[in-house]
């Protein structure tokens, strides 16, 4: 029997490309910094920032990570909402869930912004715990904020919890709590990377999320 599902939110949930893109394009212009053009942003979606930052910036010195990253939540918090899409199929999928199974959300974006997305989507309400990273300390790693989703929902790995992700770093977090992944393959990563980290089932798509459950809820 399943016990609860975990989501994250960037390309699972949501589609932030466009407005990732623009807060980081924003904070790299202004540190005379190459831009992003296109999916460029994407390999750059998923980890905290504290991880991207220095990657876009092609430096380790934590003074400019630190410059990058309060530009970017500058803009981001002008803009996130304004420029955010729901996946198709986001809100009757997660309120069908919600009515069976506890839903958790557990993603590296600070949780401040978090809610206010889910909040524009009208989909707060459908989760127990929504559990993401501070303002203060954005360098969790994935699978600490998936333990800590997990100790809300007063979960261990036996009662058969599912994580739904769309990178590596979502596979690899939930695997330290001996969790299995369902890849969401429309999102940020692709199926080869899910594929390759280790996930065990693949979706193209959110609608094809609950005849999956189904299954699983009988299965594991």
């Amino acid at each position: 029997m399943l016990g609860a599902v975990i989501f994250d939110l960037d390309g699972v949930l949501i589609d932030s490309l466009a407005s990732v893109r623009a807060s980081m394009n924003h904070a790299l212009g202004r540190l005379g910094r190459p831009l992003l053009v296109g999916d460029e942003a994407r390999a750059y979606i998923g980890p905290p920032l504290a991880q991207t930052a220095p990657r876009l910036m092609g430096d380790d010195d934590p003074a400019q990570s630190e410059r990058f990253i309060a530009m970017f939540r500058a803009h981001y918090d002008e803009t996130a909402e304004a420029t955010t899409a729901a996946m198709p199929h986001l809100s009757p999928v997660i309120h069908a869930l919600a009515d069976r199974w506890p839903l958790a959300l557990a993603t590296s974006k600070p949780e401040v912004y978090a809610r206010r997305l889910l909040d524009v989507f009208g989909i707060t309400g459908a989760f127990r715990t929504i559990c993401g990273s501070s303002l203060e300390h954005h360098d969790d790693t994935k699978a600490t904020i998936i333990g800590r989703a997990l100790g809300a929902l007063g979960l261990a790995a036996e009662d058969r919890a599912v994580m739904v992700g769309d990178r590596s770093y979502d596979v690899r977090g939930a695997a330290a709590h001996g969790i299995r992944t369902i890849g969401a393959a429309y999102g940020m990563g692709g199926a080869q990377e899910l594929r390759e980290a280790g996930a065990t089932w693949l979706i193209d798509g959110l609608d094809e999320l609950p005849a999956l459950l189904d299954r699983l809820d009988t299965t594991l």
